[in-house]
């Protein structure tokens, strides 16, 4: 790959050096962004590129970093005197000093997996597709109201450090949402479609839009007519995005190194049992979905550290966190391979890739006959969780589970809630299927960035709340 001269960036490093920099770091990144929305009838367009390099240096144990979006030599050698100046004056006020993890040093390359360039497929292509999924739209009268947004991020990334580090990579996730409103004798539901992988505008062919809208459209029709569920403590079987969100928003957050030090529910509990032994939770730089590669993929995070599959918790057991380089070392413990920025102005902080909860060995028939009597929860809606595990995540639908059996039986809006240790301590059983699809994959802690999760289906005892 050819997309920027890495030895502008070396000369840099040699520079770092001479002016007292014991560590230096560039980040060189070329982002491109393409948003397009249709709501009712209304488009709304952006494209956009952002450039630039960014600098980190370690003095005496301090942090120093600056950002520029010229990328010339006169332009890195004034943005490495800048960071070295900005840490010189802060070394002398801090109480602790830095230290990095020791790393293996690496030199290579990666390409996203793909079949087709994003951009072999036009800008005003794209928005055609968009146009034209809408149609289906007509044939359900009592929706009154659609959207359906498509973006795509084509990011090219490359990262050199004073150690010897050299790594460079290009990454494409298109992500598509699409949303319906329905309203029949003055009752209102939604209906809620969306995918994001780590791929190329074969994309399209695995989620045709107008797919993704009639599925959209259906649901909302379906649900206006559909009652809320009932709340209380219940069997409950969640499908793969609601098993990706607890394991991403419930459970992972609770790992990352800085939320850890800061007093999560995690720190202080590696080789403790944290909940049911046939739970094997792990974040991973890569991800096999049906058809897909995870929206997560990372093979370097932006610190140059190859990306490592992860074991949070090990058959019930809390066995390691996510790090970046300096917490790995304050916690004595590897680093992951989880520092990630979202653009070269941002300092790398610690993030997930795809996080996913190992698959068990039941079939579906198994789950259902195993709850006996509960509800089928499916499509992520909306959710939240804190540090301390408690979370509250919101379904599109849900469906009642009799005598061992699915029915079809709908409720809407059912909303999943409790502490996610204490619901993964309370497993009826693992299914042997597995997927990943957390929707948008949009994580926003701090910045955002493009994660994925998933898992099997997962029966559990936890807290539904619906209506009465």
């Amino acid at each position: 790959m050819d997309f920027y001269n890495q030895d502008l960036l070396v000369k840099g490093l040699d520079e770092g050096e001479k002016l007292g920099a014991d560590y230096v770091e560039f980040r060189y990144q070329d982002k491109y962004l393409a948003n397009f929305m249709y709501r009712d009838g209304e488009l709304i367009s952006t494209t956009g590129s952002r450039e630039g390099i960014c600098t980190r240096v370690l003095v005496d144990g301090s942090w120093g970093l600056a950002a520029t979006s010229k990328t010339d030599q006169e332009s890195i050698f004034k943005s490495v005197k800048n960071a070295v100046k900005m840490a010189q004056g802060s070394a002398s006020h801090k109480d602790s000093k830095i230290s990095l993890a020791e790393v293996d040093i690496i030199e290579d390359e990666a390409i996203s997996p793909r079949k087709i360039h994003l951009k072999d497929i036009s800008v005003e292509e794209k928005i055609q597709k968009l146009i034209d999924s809408t149609k289906v739209v007509k044939d359900y009268e009592f929706v009154k109201s659609y959207m359906i947004n498509y973006n795509e991020v084509i990011d090219k990334r490359m990262v050199v450090t004073n150690e010897g580090t050299r790594v460079e990579w290009e990454d494409m996730k298109p992500t598509v949402i699409a949303y319906c409103v329905a309203i029949e004798e003055g009752k209102m539901a939604s209906g809620y479609t969306s995918w994001s992988h780590t791929c190329g505008a074969e994309f399209f062919d695995l989620h045709p839009l107008s797919q993704i809208m009639d599925e959209s459209a259906d649901k909302a029709t379906r649900l206006v007519k559909a009652s809320l569920p009932p709340s209380g403590v219940a069997s409950l079987l969640l499908d793969h995005q609601l098993v990706g969100v607890l394991a991403h928003e419930a459970v992972g957050h609770t790992a990352e190194a800085d939320l850890v030090q800061a007093g999560s529910f995690t720190k202080g509990k590696l080789g403790q049992k944290v909940c049911d032994e046939r739970i094997s939770l792990v974040d991973s730089p890569t991800l096999k979905g049906s058809n897909w590669e995870g929206s997560g993929w990372l093979p370097f995070d932006d610190e140059g550290v190859k990306g490592k599959k992860t074991y949070i918790i090990k058959e019930g057991i809390m066995n390691s966190y996510m790090t970046n380089r300096a917490f790995a070392a304050e916690l004595g413990v590897e680093a992951t391979g989880n520092a990630r920025a979202y653009t070269f102005r941002d300092e790398p902080i610690v993030r997930m890739r795809n996080t996913y909860i190992e698959a068990g060995d039941m079939s579906l028939e198994e789950l259902y006959e195993a709850i006996g009597e509960g509800f089928f929860l499916c499509s992520l809606q909306n959710g939240q969780a804190d540090s301390s595990s408690e979370f509250m995540f919101g379904a599109v639908e849900c469906y009642a589970i009799k005598n061992g059996e699915l029915t079809e039986e709908l409720y809407q809006n059912p909303v999943l809630t409790g502490n996610a240790f204490e619901v993964l301590s309370n497993v009826i059983g693992i299914g042997n299927n597995f997927d990943t699809n957390l929707g948008a994959g949009f994580c926003g802690k701090e910045q955002p960035a493009k994660v994925d999760a998933g898992g099997p289906f997962l029966a559990v005892k936890a807290m539904l709340a619906g209506g009465n």
